[in-house]
């Protein structure tokens, strides 16, 4: 009888872990660990030095025609990294969503504190943004708006949207400030 009853209840006890674990966790596989040395504290901030990630279609290779011939590939990683960041910009064509998936992820495995995203497909990214948020990086939408990834998520796709205004240069210029704003741990203010 005492072998049945400590049957019962040890049976009881793995069942109880099984249904706690799984109502624990992510939603989607993210990377397990995240390669990170950037985080400063629990204040919500990161390291002044940190890798921010800038997935791009393929205009963004080209210099604007009113522009200083800089494309916005190469602002944004002049100005970033004149800002003290260590970006890591990615540019794909707009027909190849597939390379954005891709470079999405592997910005999110080596650490990317922060994706800038203009999408070529937007809602070929679903599952990676969702994996972005998983990971805790912060997803800010360039330009236009990043699917909602459902799966019980509070309906947003990036955590933060800069439209681009007249030009390169301010888009840009509303990023690089926006992403200062979240390496100081603060809610950047829109403009």
């Amino acid at each position: 009888m005492r072998r049945t009853a400590a049957a019962v209840l040890i049976a009881a006890l793995a069942a109880t872990t099984v249904v706690l674990a799984g109502c624990t966790g992510t939603t989607t596989a993210a990377p397990t660990p995240v390669r990170s040395t950037d985080l400063t504290s629990s204040d919500g901030g990161f390291a002044k030095n940190a890798v921010i990630g800038v997935v791009l279609t393929a205009d963004a290779a080209t210099p604007g025609d009113s522009e200083d011939g800089r494309s916005l590939a190469t602002r944004f990683r002049e100005e970033l990294t004149e800002a003290g960041f260590r970006p890591d910009v990615r540019v794909a064509g707009a027909d190849q969503a597939a390379r954005q998936r891709s470079a999405v992820r592997d910005l999110v495995r080596t650490g990317a504190k922060a994706l800038l995203v203009r999408a070529a497909d937007p809602s070929s990214l679903r599952t990676e943004l969702r994996t972005a948020h998983d990971a805790g990086v912060v997803v800010v939408a360039l330009d236009g708006a990043l699917p909602s990834s459902g799966g019980g998520n509070d309906g947003l796709s990036s955590d933060y949207r800069v439209d681009g205004g007249d030009s390169d240069a301010q888009l840009v210029s509303r990023t690089v400030d926006m992403v200062t704003s979240l390496q100081r741990g603060e809610e950047p203010t829109t403009k």
